[in-house]
């Protein structure tokens, strides 16, 4: 195990014992879906494809996959990220 491996891992156990979020203790991806048209995301790692009917976001440990219909990636920086369409489903891998 990977020296980062293991400290990501000792993190998600800690705010699990202390009852703490794990998106600020380990800095965890925090995914927020609002209704059916807006979906934001903390603590991404990068977009790994896009399409206007698909894409598919890096979260380190995970990939989240969001399909529906005219999805756009309206803002990004670092941190966070926002995405808006018609969001039909979202999928983790």
């Amino acid at each position: 195990m990977g020296e980062r491996r293991k400290r990501e891992s000792i993190l998600e156990r800690t705010a699990e014992v202390f009852d703490l979020p794990g998106d600020l203790v380990a800095g965890l991806p925090r995914i927020e879906l609002i209704g059916d048209r807006e979906l934001r995301m903390e603590n991404h790692r990068g977009i790994l494809a896009y399409g206007t009917e698909e894409i598919h976001i890096s979260g380190g440990r995970l990939v989240l996959r969001v399909r529906g219909e005219e999805l756009e990636l309206r803002a990004m920086n670092a941190g966070e990220l926002l995405i808006t369409g018609r969001i039909r489903g979202l999928e983790l891998e």
